[in-house]
């Protein structure tokens, strides 16, 4: 999971397609997720960990997330944040939990199982009080991600959700093109 976290670090433009079963009603979006991961030493550990009455020794870090807009200026709100910290399962890194601040579905704190397959892909799953989520991870290149997802209700009514992610360049990458840019047009004149 620390890699996996450690690769997802950044903004990333998610690409988002969601169905509801229960009316056939679809929705489509942009927005920004931030990912931005932490050691086992950071505050937020212990703090989520005792939520949920978990040893905070047996976490090995975790990140912060945030979904913004990609139309307005950047303002990050608690409303649009989560914070998960990773249990790793002894003795076998391709397994573990994932204690959660706030679900995505339902917003309290929740305490999800992971595995990784051979292939690399992440399979998370949430078991709330009235559905159960299930959400598949996995990078096609460094700079594209794909998530799949869906949440069963125990009365029946369903949701999935696609979304294809893109790296966004950072500030100093941008800055970099454009010194290069403008050195190669200095060339030309």
């Amino acid at each position: 999971m620390d890699q996996f976290l450690a690769a997802s670090r950044g903004t990333w433009l998610t690409r988002r397609a969601v169905h509801h079963l229960d009316h056939q009603d679809d929705e489509f979006g942009d927005s920004n997720l931030v990912i931005e991961p932490f050691s086992a030493e950071d505050p937020a550990v212990e703090q989520i960990c005792l939520t949920l009455n978990i040893n905070p020794l047996l976490a090995a870090g975790g990140a912060r997330f945030w979904w913004e807009s990609n139309l307005k200026p950047l303002a990050r709100t608690d409303d649009q944040a989560a914070v998960l910290i990773d249990i790793p399962l002894a003795g076998d890194p391709t397994q573990g939990f994932l204690v959660r601040d706030k679900g995505y579905v339902e917003k309290q704190p929740v305490l999800s199982q992971y595995t990784f397959s051979t292939d690399g892909v992440m399979t998370v799953t949430t078991r709330y009080d009235s559905n159960v989520g299930t959400e598949r991870c996995w990078f096609v290149t460094d700079q594209v991600r794909m998530r799949v997802s869906s949440v069963q209700c125990l009365d029946g009514v369903s949701m999935t959700t696609y979304c294809t992610e893109l790296r966004c360049p950072s500030d100093a990458t941008l800055q970099s093109l454009r010194e290069s840019a403008d050195s190669m047009a200095a060339g030309f004149r």
